[in-house]
């Protein structure tokens, strides 16, 4: 008999959803925060607003030895705490393409689709997809400076507050050379 998943990880759902009939809303809070790093897998993307996850943090649970070299985003079930981040609207024909990219079908995944809630800055709530680390490390791993520089580039140019821009800032790195999207 399979392990259950800890409590703040929901057993991940195989397979993935169906892929959804129209244009659907994408929560990122990682390296999509970028736009040159979200058209890659999704070139329909369009930025609707930031917008705030409660109860969950920015966590680096994943380690990308192939692409980032290092640890790479997750949202972390969290009390009291919130993530930025960019909420996108995508067409139905880059949502296969995105879960690729974010590796919901490699053998075991690394990300499952999470449905969260999040709110815009004009307080609006909006329910959107998101994902989640299917496997995550609890003592997590640190970024690579390219990642990091991914993450920051993309929060500064969408606009998220300078209070989360700074704790993004403050981050530390694991000091390797090279990673990149690709």
């Amino acid at each position: 008999m399979a392990e259950s998943a800890p409590a703040a990880y929901p057993a991940p759902e195989y397979p993935p959803p169906e892929d959804p009939a129209g244009p659907f809303l994408y929560f990122a809070y990682g390296s999509n925060l970028d736009e040159a790093r979200m058209h890659m897998h999704a070139p329909s993307a369009r930025l609707i607003s930031i917008a705030r996850l409660e109860g969950y943090r920015l966590a680096f649970s994943l380690e990308s030895k192939r692409s980032w070299l290092g640890g790479v985003g997750d949202i972390v079930a969290s009390e009291g705490d919130e993530a930025w981040g960019a909420l996108w609207v995508i067409d139905a024909e880059h949502s296969r393409p995105l879960d690729e990219q974010e590796g919901v079908f490699r053998d075991p995944p690394a990300y499952r689709r999470l449905t969260v809630e999040v709110t815009t800055p004009a307080g609006d709530h909006v329910r959107c997809r998101s994902y989640q680390v299917v496997t995550p490390e609890p003592a997590g791993f640190l970024p690579s400076p390219a990642y990091k520089e991914t993450i920051l580039r993309g929060a500064r140019a969408i606009g998220l507050p300078e209070a989360y821009l700074a704790r993004l800032e403050a981050l530390a790195d694991n000091g390797r050379e090279g990673g990149s999207a690709s």
